[in-house]
Parts: structure tokens; C-alpha cells; sequence
């Protein structure tokens, strides 16, 4: 009963403070600069952990009960939560870090009743404030509802999606890639990595390009490239916002919720950037400053009812809410600055738009306050670092500003915010919400004292490019501006000078998005080599770097069937190595680069594979006999024809009784037929059919434009049993997934097939039957003292025929001969 009555009697007297707090008036007022959460916050998110407070006049050492009772905070349903209090290293924030999460929907209270010390420089007063957890607070709905209103285009735009993780860049089925190569300048790339066009190549900037690409069936790849076009450094997967920052740190995102990696000059990895107080990591901007400290975009889902702000809205909305948080070097929060609490969510009607307020960009002003995008309101606004007060807001329905000089009158759901100093702004204007729809870098003067802004400089491409979502304009040191116009019909990367004249322009084939594009110095040296194992139809290449070396002598390459190999199966001393003589299985693979000085580095990322290698002579065609009835193949009539098939003594026999209009019509077909650029290629059959006729044979593109690859004259059938043979070379990049294909339209005469095969010769069969034996023997001494050195002769292709020609005809030979 004693412990009741002391527990009554505490909660009495606490209330009692409370009572007298809310009389004494505003937070500021009683002497605090900054509250987090704000007072009469709603909204809050359930696991906030830190409450955040500033004084205006006294330092936090003034106050001698910081860390005892200070800070008290309960929960209307969770009751009181138990925490420590710090002051943080910037030396003015204090930081209450609760110990439990709250509960949904209920009330908190937080009571501040600070002791300050004799001769303080300043005064503060005890506080009590409440705030919301994922609700309303009491009376704050909105006086009168906005009525639901058209959209004020027709054009109007969907949210805008949240960046995606795509981390596969494996070559997608159907597509055609070149095989993997070594470039000028010694770094190898798989065959997918895109082509990189350079259009434009005049004057631009020092440092080298940083970008990433991807678009549905494109693999995606995030790198490092010079004004050459050729990569310095890469990495498959895509990485938004991929940058330096300003305290000299390499970091990129994977996707959202996840974080922000962080690493060193090279690429080794130091530390990952969240965000926290119940709010997920937003992909799309982290700002390091010098000092290492650094500012993050968060986001969190609530369930809010619209109705209450927008006239039919849905009551059961999930909004998105994007907020900026400001952290110490020591990963402390500081600061958060949350649209609920700065914007009113009826601004983004009549777009009927839920992304609140979709923060995409922040910077530091050259006064130290804080600069942010929302794009969704068309709006740059500047925030007091220190209390979290609104400054100024440019463009918007709530602009401090008039235009000046700009005849689209401000900008619209732009990206991608940057301070020059000075009074200059610059940002990448979508330009989404207005007409006409034009994308542009746009950079103001802002006058403080007339409030107007004042266009000054803008780059818009001859003709006008549009680019609904994404981009960045980048000012560079020598005045140039980089600008990334996104779409995969556009350029990735246009550098121009203060007049507005193209000085780079740069390209990726097949066209491709890239969120943004930066330019900085790079100097930096990987410990290990990177890489990328590109499975081939005949062989398995290993492409490898190790970026930045300049002194590796040769790389090492280990290899089993159990992770993590250190059996040595090659040496190379090129960055790419193609092995053919593996037995089909699982492998793994692993690297290392040896310099000049014998030092061996570090092992490479760890990769495995399937390795399936088709071997010359061998049939690619899968049940060329029929052995297995259908199989694998596909029969097929459309457009009106009619027929079937059934397996006769090891042939098929097709029985047409409508031949529909085109060849086509009836088609026999086999798909996934893996055909190598360069390669040679024999394809053979037996066919005959019941009267004379055509047929159509190829190996053709699965996807449009359905390319054909053999080119092979349609073969004439008669009664007779023939036996048919066709040689191509593969002269498109290699096509993983082709089909071969029997078109058997037009003619009602049944048709017989029978003994189809597709290889590959080996080296040494001159006559093409799919293996060496005695009459290639023959042919190749024959041959021998006849034939110059860039002759079929030349087996190893070192432009001499000699025994060693001989010794791969008797390998080949022991290998496929009879």
C-alpha cells in the first residue's frame, strides 16, 4: 500500500508540473530552439526512439539533471518509457533515446523540466508537449476539405515509383550480347556491358564519369568511365546516386529501406548510412559534408484517412511520408525535419498524388542551412538547420518568390537540388506538371530583399528533350554543367559550357535509364580483382580486373567444384581468359593479380556457375532422331492450316491437310539453340516428301525483328530420300536462345524429316562431318606444303602451319575421331 501511495503521489506532482508548463506558454517561448518530435506532431511512427532537444541561451553542460530527470515520457496506452540521455558530439543537441517502441494511435506526453545551473549564459523553463503515434492529433483536421478537383492536365502523372532493386545482370534470354572483350585500355568487360557512344567530344572537364544504367530486359551495370568512353572501374547490378562525397567517400545505394554503403577511395568498404526513428532509407540522396556528418532522405507508410483533407478521398490511404534526418560523424541523429509537420498534404491535390511530399534532393546552403526538394509540390525549400523553420520556399503554390526572365515561371516536380553560392540555385526541372512538358537545368539568383528569382542561366536541349522522372544537373569546377537527361531514348550524359554549348556528350547502347550522372576525380586501387563469369555455348570466360593497378603482371585464376578452390587452373596476363577444356558441372571460380614484384593480391569476389559447354561436332540439336517422339520440339499449325505428325522408323512424317497461307503455317521448331558470333556452323538433315515441294530451314532470331542467321536457300524436296547440308557462320552477336526452325506451309504434300544435326566442327575437319579422322589426316598432309599460313591449315592460328597445326589435328583426332 506504501509503494501505491508513493507512486499516486509522484504522478500527482508530475501533473501538477505539467499543468504548469502548458500555462507558461510556447517552446520557444520557455527558451527551446528545436523539439523532435515537434509538438503536435501527428503521425509519428511507432518506433521512434530518439527524442531531439535544443535550448536557445543554454548550453547543455548548464543543466544539471540532463541525464537523471530531465526528459520524462509516457505513453497514454504504454505508459511511462525508461531511457538515457546524452548530450551528442555537436555539442548542443540532446539526445533522449527511449528504451521501448510506442503503442499505434496513442497519445505521448513529454515533459521537460530542466535544472540549470547558477550564472548560466541563458534561461530555459520546464515544458510538457504531446504527440501523435501513426494518427491525427485531436482538432488537427483541416477547417474546411478540399473539394476533388480535375487534374490540372490531362497528362498528369501516376507517384512516382520508388527506385528498385536490380542486382541480376545476367544476358536475358532472347537477346543478343557480343562475346566479353578486352578493351584499349586493358580492362575487360563481359559482353553485355553496354556500348558507350561518344557524340560529342570537345572540351569537358577533367575526372571521370559516374553512372549507373538499367531498364527492364538491359542488364544493369554501375561505373566508372573516362571521357574516352572506356571504363576505369565496374560493377554489374544497379546503384543509385552512385558519388564522392564531400568528405572524399564513395557511396551508392542498392535500394531503398536498405542503406547507403559507404567506402574509401578503394572501394573499401568503411560503413553503411541508414536512416532511423521508424523511417526506412530513401534511395535517392545522401549528402556527406566534410566533417563527415550528413544528411539522409527517410520514408515510412501510414494508413491515414483522406476524407478528412480531400472530399472523396479514400479513409483507408496509405501515404507515404519522406522526411530529411541530419546525423553526427559519430552516426548520431540530430535533426529530422518530416513533411507532416512542414507541409500540407492538400497541396499535392488535385494530382490526388499520396507521396508526401516526395523529398528527392537536399544540399547545404553556403550559410550552413538546410536545402530540400519536394518534388510533388514543385517546391525547393530552405530550413534553419537549428530550429527547423521554414526560411523561403521557391516555386510551388507557395512560393516566397516572383519569377524573373523565366517563361515557365518556376519549377515543376524537379530533381536533384544544388547550392552555388551566392544566392544561385540549381536544379534538374522535369517540368511534369505544366505544358508544355520540356526537361531543363535551371539555375536562379534569389533576391531576398525584393524576393524574386531571377533566371540566369538554363540549359535546354536543341530540340527540347523530356524526361518525366529522375536526372541531375551537376555544376563542375570549371563552370561546365553535367546534366542527365534519364531516358533511354536520350544521352546519359551532356556536359555543356556557360553558354550553353555542348563540350560532351555520352551514349549507352542498347538505350538504357540512369538515375543521375556525376563527374569526379578517381584515383584509387582495388585490393582484389572484380569478377564475372560469362558462360558460352563453347567455353566458360572469366573476365577479371583489378581496378586501378597499373602494376599487375599476370592474375591467377582458381578453380574446383567445391567453394572456395585453391587449385590453379590458369594464369593469364590479360584481364580475360576463356576455358574450354572443363567438364560439364558446377564450378567456382576465384582471382588474384600478381604485381611486378611477385606479391600475389587478395583473392576476387567468389563466383559459380553451370558450366554446359557444347563441344565442337558435337549436335546442339537436342533428339535429332526422334528417339523421344516429340521431345523437344514443338509442332505447331496456325492461321487456318491443319495437320499432324507421328514418328515413322526414326523419321517424322507431317500429314498436311490445310497448308494455310505462308510457310509458317505449319511449322515444326526447337527453341534455346545457343549460336556463337564467328562461329562455324553445318546443319544437316535427311527429308523427302510425297510430291515435290519447298520447305523453309533456319536458325533464326527467336524475337523480333526474327533475324535470320543462316540464310540458307529453301531446300527443294521430291520423293527421293536426299540428304541435305547447309555451312553459315554466325555472323550477328551470339544468341543464346534461338530457334531452329522447319516451315512447312503452302503445299499439302506430306513431309518426312529425319537425322537432324547443328554443330560445330572441330579444328582438322576439313570435309565438315563433325570429327577428324583419316581423310582429314590426308587432307592436312596434302595440304601442308600448299597452303599459305592464314590457311584452315593453320589449326592454332599463329600464322605458320608446323607440327604444332599437327599435334591439335592428333588431339582433335584422339578427341572426336573415329
Amino acid at each position: 500500500m506504501r509503494c501505491l501511495l508513493i507512486i499516486f503521489a509522484v504522478t500527482v506532482a508530475w501533473f501538477q508540473m505539467a499543468e504548469r508548463s502548458w500555462a507558461q506558454g510556447s517552446a520557444s517561448e520557455e527558451g527551446y530552439l528545436y523539439l523532435s518530435p515537434v509538438p503536435n506532431a501527428s503521425y509519428v511512427s511507432d518506433q521512434t526512439r530518439y527524442i531531439l532537444v535544443r535550448f536557445a541561451g543554454v548550453s547543455p553542460a548548464q543543466v544539471t539533471n540532463l541525464t537523471t530527470s530531465f526528459i520524462t515520457v509516457i505513453g497514454a496506452s504504454s505508459g511511462e518509457h525508461t531511457g538515457t540521455a546524452r548530450v551528442a558530439t555537436d555539442g548542443r543537441t540532446v539526445i533522449f533515446e527511449v528504451e521501448s517502441y510506442f503503442v499505434l494511435s496513442e497519445m505521448v506526453t513529454v515533459a521537460l523540466n530542466p535544472m540549470v545551473e547558477p550564472g548560466a549564459s541563458g534561461s530555459v523553463g520546464p515544458y510538457q508537449y504531446q504527440f501523435r503515434i501513426e494518427g491525427p492529433m485531436p482538432g488537427s483536421e483541416p477547417l474546411g476539405v478540399l473539394a476533388v478537383q480535375a487534374p490540372a492536365r490531362a497528362n498528369a502523372l501516376l507517384p512516382e515509383p520508388k527506385p528498385i532493386r536490380l542486382i541480376s545482370a545476367k544476358a536475358p534470354a532472347g537477346r543478343l550480347f557480343p562475346k566479353a572483350i578486352v578493351k584499349s585500355n586493358g580492362v575487360s568487360v563481359p559482353g553485355d556491358f553496354p556500348q558507350v557512344v561518344i557524340s560529342v567530344n570537345g572540351n569537358p572537364s577533367p575526372g571521370y564519369l559516374f553512372l549507373e544504367n538499367a531498364l527492364d530486359l538491359v542488364p544493369p551495370y554501375t561505373m566508372i568511365l573516362d571521357n574516352n568512353g572506356l571504363p576505369v572501374w565496374y560493377r554489374r547490378g544497379r546503384m543509385y546516386d552512385f558519388k564522392i562525397q564531400k568528405n572524399g567517400m564513395i557511396t551508392w545505394c542498392l535500394d531503398n529501406g536498405i542503406g547507403f554503403p559507404g567506402f574509401d577511395q578503394n572501394l573499401n568498404y568503411l560503413k553503411t548510412f541508414v536512416t532511423t526513428n521508424g523511417y526506412a532509407t530513401d534511395g535517392h540522396d545522401l549528402k556527406v559534408l566534410p566533417d563527415g556528418s550528413y544528411f539522409m532522405i527517410g520514408y515510412q507508410n501510414s494508413m491515414v484517412d483522406m476524407s478528412q483533407y480531400v472530399q472523396g478521398a479514400s479513409p483507408y490511404a496509405t501515404v507515404t511520408e519522406t522526411i530529411v534526418q541530419e546525423f553526427t560523424a559519430a552516426d548520431e541523429l540530430i535533426f529530422q525535419w518530416r513533411a507532416w509537420d512542414n507541409y500540407d498534404i492538400r497541396d499535392l491535390q488535385p494530382t490526388g498524388n499520396t507521396d508526401f511530399a516526395h523529398i528527392n534532393g537536399v544540399d547545404i546552403d553556403d550559410d550552413g542551412n538546410l536545402l530540400v526538394s519536394a518534388r510533388h509540390l514543385s517546391e525547393v525549400t530552405k530550413v534553419d538547420i537549428d530550429s527547423g523553420q521554414i526560411i523561403w520556399r521557391l516555386s510551388g503554390v507557395h512560393s516566397s518568390f516572383t519569377f524573373i526572365n523565366d517563361t515557365l515561371d518556376g519549377t515543376s516536380y524537379q530533381h536533384n537540388i544544388s547550392a552555388l553560392g551566392g544566392g544561385h540555385y540549381m536544379v534538374f526541372d522535369n517540368g511534369d506538371m505544366r505544358g508544355p512538358q520540356v526537361s531543363r537545368a535551371v539555375e536562379y539568383q534569389i533576391d531576398l530583399t525584393n524576393m524574386t528569382a531571377a533566371l540566369v542561366w538554363e540549359f535546354r536541349d536543341n530540340p527540347d528533350k523530356y524526361a518525366w522522372w529522375m536526372g541531375s544537373a551537376q555544376r563542375l569546377t570549371n563552370g561546365n554543367t553535367l546534366i542527365d537527361f534519364v531516358m533511354q531514348q536520350y544521352p546519359k550524359a551532356i556536359e555543356v559550357d556557360s553558354n550553353g554549348v555542348k563540350q560532351f556528350e555520352l551514349s549507352l547502347v542498347p538505350g538504357s535509364e540512369s538515375y543521375r550522372a556525376f563527374r569526379f576525380p578517381w584515383n584509387g586501387v582495388v585490393a582484389a580483382p572484380y569478377l564475372v563469369l560469362e558462360p558460352q555455348p563453347d567455353n566458360l570466360t572469366l573476365i577479371f580486373n583489378k581496378f586501378g593497378d597499373t602494376n599487375v603482371t599476370y592474375y591467377r585464376i582458381y578453380g574446383g567444384l567445391s567453394p572456395h578452390p585453391t587449385n590453379l587452373v590458369a594464369e593469364s596476363s590479360t584481364t580475360l581468359q576463356r576455358l574450354s577444356n572443363l567438364q560439364n558441372g558446377l564450378y567456382y571460380f576465384r582471382v588474384t593479380a600478381v604485381n611486378s614484384a611477385g606479391v600475389e593480391s587478395l583473392f576476387s569476389n567468389e563466383e559459380s556457375t553451370n558450366v554446359n559447354i557444347v563441344r565442337p561436332g558435337q549436335n546442339i540439336a537436342m533428339d535429332g532422331q526422334f528417339s523421344q517422339g516429340i521431345g523437344p520440339w514443338i509442332f505447331t499449325a496456325r492461321g487456318g492450316a491443319a495437320a499432324g505428325w507421328v514418328i515413322e522408323s526414326g523419321a517424322t512424317h507431317f500429314y498436311i491437310t490445310n497448308a494455310g497461307p505462308s510457310l509458317t503455317s505449319v511449322q515444326l521448331l526447337q527453341e534455346n539453340i545457343p549460336v556463337v558470333q564467328s562461329n562455324l556452323y553445318v546443319l544437316e538433315f535427311d527429308a523427302w516428301s510425297t510430291q515435290t515441294r519447298y520447305i523453309d530451314v533456319k536458325v533464326a532470331q527467336s524475337y523480333p525483328p526474327y533475324l535470320d542467321y543462316s540464310q540458307i536457300t529453301a531446300p527443294f524436296l521430291t520423293p527421293n530420300h536426299t540428304h541435305y547440308r547447309y555451312v553459315f557462320t554466325m555472323q550477328q552477336p551470339s544468341d543464346f536462345s534461338a530457334n531452329l526452325l522447319f516451315n512447312l506451309g503452302t503445299s499439302t504434300a506430306d513431309v518426312y524429316l529425319a537425322n537432324i544435326t547443328l554443330f560445330t566442327p572441330p579444328a582438322g575437319d576439313f570435309n565438315l562431318d563433325g570429327r577428324v579422322d583419316f581423310l582429314d589426316l590426308s587432307s592436312f598432309c596434302g595440304k601442308w606444303l600448299k597452303q599459305p599460313p592464314s590457311s584452315p591449315v593453320d589449326l592454332n592460328g599463329d600464322g605458320i602451319v608446323n607440327f604444332g597445326d599437327l599435334n591439335i589435328l592428333g588431339e582433335n583426332w584422339a578427341n572426336g575421331g573415329p
